[in-house]
Order: structure tokens, then C-alpha cells, then sequence
């Protein structure tokens, strides 16, 4: 899809999943698809209205250029806030040209290097409409809402390992869960993670 000549709605967060991803791909940016849309994959489905994508090195403005590079402007609304054991940039993104609307797209980043760099490794490729994209696997897209900071990320977590039966890898989970707690001693690891256990 040529997104310069495209008639978009970027009101709908998974066109604007699809474009990052592109732009992402086209610059050679390390991503994976996170956020409301995966909760309709691993857990149950809620709303949502932008996009999030899990990151290792990718800088806000190295992002907005890739995403500047497809015809639409993105423009830098906060970077590097921290939420719990995870760092979040925003873009908000403006349609140009045939397209309409506007949307955010967050960076997602560990605050644990060595984590951040696992997890997108992990990532799986799937097809989005016809589009192959990169989403991070389900162990880590629990992980990632146990690093977080919201209620909302627990019972996400929660629904996930309850609809994820035999196919969840416990001892990866156990294995992060301790290496994230010495690595963010700031951050209640252990006390999240308990609580996506119960009912």
C-alpha cells in the first residue's frame, strides 16, 4: 500500500498499527505490535484507540521520520515517561493529503535492556489484513502489562493466562519474573505478577 497516496482513516488504530509497522520495517527499526490490539488476541477484546509498539532502540524522532518517510506527520508529544518498568514516548500522528483523522502511536520500552532485546526477539509474525507484522509473543505481552503500572494491565495479564490454557510457557515466565525483580528493584514484579494469578 502506498500510504503517500492512500485515502486512510487513521482514526482506526489498526491502520495506524499497519502504517508504524511499515514505517518501522521500511527504516529497519526493531518493533512488536503490544497494546490494545494484542489484548483482543491474548485476552479479551476492549477498546482501543491507538497504537502501541514494544522497542529496543528506536528513538521518538527516529520513529516520527519513519513515519514522516510514509506521508503523514508525526510530531513528538512526550518521551521516555516512566510507568512502572517501562519507558513510553508518544507520537501523535496527523493524516495528510487524501487521508483523514489523527492518532497516537506509544514506543513501549523495559526499562531492562537485556529484557527489551528478548522480548522483541520473541516477537511472532502474523498476518494483519493481508500484512505481515511482528507481534510480541503472549508470555511477554503479560510480562509487559505486569511492568506497567495500571489495574487495567493486571486483569489484561489475568485474561490472557486464563484463555491461554496448556499453550503459555510458565518457566520463561518464572525465569523473567525473577531476573526483572533484581533488575527493577523500584518495581513491584512480584506483587503484579501475583495478582494476574488470581481469579
Amino acid at each position: 500500500m502506498s500510504w503517500r497516496t492512500a485515502d486512510v482513516d487513521l482514526t482506526d488504530p489498526t491502520t495506524v498499527a499497519l502504517l508504524a509497522a511499515e514505517g518501522f520495517e521500511a527504516a529497519g527499526h526493531r518493533y512488536a505490535l503490544y497494546g490494545g490490539l494484542l489484548t483482543a488476541v491474548y485476552g479479551e477484546p476492549r477498546e482501543t484507540r491507538d497504537a502501541d509498539l514494544a522497542v529496543v532502540d528506536v528513538s521518538v524522532a527516529a520513529a516520527g521520520a519513519a513515519l514522516n518517510a510514509l506521508g503523514v506527520q508525526a510530531s513528538i508529544t512526550f518521551e521516555n515517561v516512566r510507568f512502572g518498568g517501562l519507558l513510553v514516548s508518544r507520537l501523535t500522528v496527523i493524516a495528510s493529503g487524501p487521508s483523514t483523522g489523527l492518532n497516537t502511536v506509544d514506543l513501549v520500552r523495559p526499562r531492562s535492556q537485556r529484557y527489551a532485546e528478548l522480548a522483541v526477539r520473541r516477537a511472532v509474525v502474523v498476518p494483519l489484513r493481508a500484512t505481515r507484522v511482528r507481534l510480541l509473543s503472549l508470555e511477554d505481552f503479560i510480562l509487559f502489562k505486569v511492568l506497567s503500572t495500571r489495574e487495567r494491565d493486571v486483569e489484561d495479564a489475568r485474561t490472557a493466562i486464563r484463555r491461554s490454557g496448556d499453550a503459555l510457557d510458565e518457566h520463561l515466565l518464572t525465569r523473567e519474573i525473577a531476573a526483572l525483580e533484581l533488575e527493577l528493584p523500584d518495581v513491584d514484579v512480584r506483587g503484579r505478577w501475583t495478582a494476574t494469578q488470581s481469579a
